[in-house]
């Protein structure tokens, strides 16, 4: 009797630990980083493509791991579909952002739809010569303001003029 009573206990406290810790890995925390993705240095000088290897003054990988309870709201065009989940977005002159949703978008966004999200920054990274890369996981859908969509499209227009006056292809 006292073997089951034992065993039973064992198995609802295992079982409440897989729980918490299951229910935490697409959890997306309340508190918003205050990292804008539009990032206007990027005009300044849009015949290198801007990088960042720090953030705030601190080392960007640092950054990310010091501020990994923070979540990140950003809004962006999609520039590539990888599945129903994982989208890369980008604007002109900045850094690509692939992002893995926590759900498969129904319906799924297209190449040129502006998305917006909030999510976890958990890495920036050059890979394999291509592009700097900012990854974003989990991440949810979220609706784009009008401040959004003004701001980006602002953004795109003033990239396209730093764009042109720079003569780049």
């Amino acid at each position: 009797m006292m073997k089951k009573f034992f065993y039973s206990k064992m198995f609802c406290f295992a079982w409440l630990i897989m729980l918490t810790t299951g229910c935490s890995f697409n959890d997306i925390p309340e508190e918003t980083l205050d990292i804008p993705y539009i990032d206007e240095r990027a005009l300044e000088t849009p015949e290198e493509e801007l990088t960042y290897s720090e953030v705030d003054g601190e080392y960007v990988h640092d950054f990310i791991k010091a501020n990994k309870d923070k979540s990140i709201r950003w809004t962006a065009t999609v520039t590539r579909v990888e599945n129903n989940s994982t989208y890369e977005l980008q604007e002109l002159l900045l850094p690509a952002i692939l992002v893995t949703f926590v759900e498969e978008l129904n319906p799924t966004p297209e190449v040129g739809d502006v998305l917006t999200f909030e999510g976890v920054l958990t890495g920036y990274g050059e890979t394999f010569g291509k592009d700097p890369l900012w990854v974003v996981r989990p991440a949810r859908l979220e609706s784009t303001t009008t401040e959004e969509q003004e701001a980006l499209t602002a953004y795109q227009q003033a990239a396209q003029q730093a764009k042109e006056g720079a003569d780049l292809p």
